[in-house]
């Protein structure tokens, strides 16, 4: 029987772009373009961090102040060509 499970760093962040939204529309969009992106992807506020997927996730946090979004892995390009909208 197994007593603990390996613990592995989390990867580097690769990018941090700084986003912002307007409106929950643009929420929406931003989850649906990310969405299209196949490398992980974060964003954080302050000491919060969600899973920049998740559009319930992008909801619970302050969309009057800008967020960090932090890129793991993947094209980081491709990435900033389907958010170029709401780059900071």
């Amino acid at each position: 029987m197994k007593i603990w499970e390996e613990y592995t760093m989390p990867e580097a962040v690769a990018e941090e772009l700084c986003v912002k939204f307007r409106n929950i529309d643009e929420i929406q969009g931003f989850a649906k373009a990310v969405n299209q992106f196949d490398g992980d992807v974060d964003l954080k506020q302050g000491r919060i961090t969600i899973d920049a997927k998740s559009l319930l996730g992008i909801c619970s946090m302050n969309i009057e102040e800008e967020m960090e979004l932090q890129v793991f892995n993947g094209d980081a390009e491709e990435l900033k060509e389907l958010i170029k909208k709401f780059l900071v």
